[in-house]
């Protein structure tokens, strides 16, 4: 029996921004320097939903010995239609020192430059955005001075 190979596609699901505040240096701990990023707000649009990112969530990394930084993130979406869905997102961001060095500073960097990548979920209420709870999804970042821009798609 020889095994198929299936190709996987994607389709736009939506374009996050994500505005964030200062973020909190909790200090070295067992897996590395431990980060909170509080979110403040943002909006995010795609084909089939749009609205804002409520304030009140955060994004909890680590920057391992490897200089590889994890992301968890945890926010509240708000659609214009006022339907609340949850998104939480884990991924990893590195790319070399100069450019890193760049970011943390808070400068413009080609987001070709470093790889940031994460795996979103979602849970919402309600038909409307039911379709949410059931697929798969992945994401690009991109560091940007006022905060991260998020594209995600379906895996189709």
């Amino acid at each position: 029996m020889s095994e198929r190979e299936v190709a996987m596609n994607t389709s736009l699901l939506m374009t996050v921004r994500i505005a964030a505040a200062k973020p909190h240096a909790l200090g070295v701990g067992p897996r590395g320097t431990r980060l909170t990023f509080p979110i403040t707000g943002g909006e995010f649009e795609g084909p089939r939903l749009r609205g804002r990112v409520l304030d009140g969530g955060g994004d909890w990394g680590v920057v391992r010995p490897d200089g590889v930084l994890e992301l968890s993130l945890r926010a509240t979406l708000e659609t214009d239609d006022g339907a609340l869905i949850a998104l939480t997102f884990d991924g990893v961001r590195h790319g070399p020192a100069e450019v890193l060095a760049a970011l943390g500073r808070g400068e413009p960097v080609d987001p070709a430059d470093y790889y940031f990548r994460t795996v979103p979920r979602f849970e919402a209420a309600g038909e409307r955005y039911a379709f949410l709870n059931r697929i798969v999804a992945v994401g690009r970042g991109e560091n940007q001075p006022t905060g991260a821009l998020h594209t995600f798609y379906e895996v189709l």
